[in-house]
Formats: C-alpha cells, sequence, structure tokens
C-alpha cells in the first residue's frame, strides 16, 4: 500500500512539473508605444558609413526593407556551447520569439561567425555565414559571448547587443530606429 502511494505521489509531481504542458501564448504583438517604457541597454549605438553598409546590403541581401534585423552568434570559442545549431528547434524558436514582434518592413536574419562549421544548412535566405568575419571584426569583436544582435535602419544608424536579449528589447531597438530615436538623441548632446 505504500509503495502505491508513493508511486502515485511521484507520478502527480511527474506530470504536474511536466515541460510539455500546453501554455497559451499571447497572440498580441508587443506594442512599444502602449506599454511604459523601460530603459533598454544597447552595448553599442552608432552609424555605419557608406561603404559598410553597402557591403552589409550586397552580401546579406538587404534591398528595400527599412530594418536589417541580424542575429548573431559568435564564434564556438566565445561561448561555452554550441551556438551554431541549425535545426527544427533553433528554427522553431527564432520563429516563436519573432512573433510577437513587429517586423514589419524588416528583413530578419540570422548571421554566424563560423558558418563553415555548417555551411550545407546556410541558405542565404535567411541564414548566412560572416562573410569575410566582417561583422565580427567590425562589430561582434568588442564584446565577446554567446549571441548578439545586430539592428540597422537603411540610413545607417544601428543599435548593438551582445548577450541573450528578449523580445520586448528587439521590439525596442527596432521601434527607436524607425522613429529616428537616435537622431533625437545625437542632438540633444
Amino acid at each position: 500500500m505504500k509503495k502505491s502511494v508513493i508511486i502515485l505521489i511521484l507520478l502527480f509531481i511527474v506530470v504536474s512539473c511536466s515541460s510539455s504542458k500546453l501554455i497559451e501564448k499571447p497572440t498580441e504583438k508587443i506594442n512599444v508605444k502602449t506599454h511604459k517604457r523601460k530603459t533598454i541597454i544597447y552595448d553599442y549605438v552608432g552609424f555605419i558609413d557608406i561603404e559598410k553598409l553597402n557591403f552589409i546590403k550586397k552580401n546579406y541581401k538587404w534591398n528595400n526593407e527599412e530594418v536589417l534585423i541580424i542575429n548573431y552568434s559568435q564564434p564556438v570559442k566565445s561561448c561555452h556551447f554550441d551556438n551554431h545549431k541549425i535545426n527544427s528547434v533553433t528554427k522553431k524558436f527564432y520563429k516563436e520569439f519573432y512573433e510577437k514582434i513587429d517586423t514589419e518592413n524588416c528583413l530578419n536574419i540570422k548571421v554566424l561567425a563560423n558558418g563553415e562549421r555548417v555551411r550545407r544548412k546556410l541558405d542565404n535566405i535567411s541564414y548566412f555565414d560572416d562573410k569575410d568575419d566582417f561583422l565580427q571584426t567590425i562589430f561582434f569583436e568588442r564584446k565577446k559571448s554567446c549571441f548578439g544582435i545586430l539592428v540597422i535602419h537603411k540610413n545607417g544608424n544601428y543599435l548593438q547587443y551582445n548577450g541573450h536579449y528578449s523580445e520586448r528589447d528587439v521590439a525596442q531597438y527596432i521601434y527607436d530606429l524607425k522613429n529616428n530615436y537616435l537622431e533625437k538623441y545625437y542632438q540633444k548632446k
């Protein structure tokens, strides 16, 4: 009898703590206009000159979109796990991550520092190798982490963060760039 009770208790605990429970996701996109603005941390803010901007446009197929979002995987040696996997799990993660963000008129890509490790999985549409280690050298070498994000406006303004970032952070980066928040910031200085 005691064994049956213990087994039932353990079974109840396992089922109630299961990570496979269905969790209802909010379908509403993050609206930075209606939420109280929180302080968003950027590692780097600046302006990309026309030569570098043209290199990025050419090599990452950025055409008419107002904003380019680069989800960057830093070199494997900078990370304590393999951050260069491209499989159904990682694709699903990024799809769900960006579902709540207003990415209208944005090109959203993933660039890998060591893309040659997974060259066969790179499609040069959504997944790219860091051409000539350009992004690593210009932007991501300044601070090591597993991941980073670089959000660039077509006018050359950019925001960069190295490390783990949230949907709210990315939504705010896009909003700030689309609404010339950086230009206003620089004028105040």
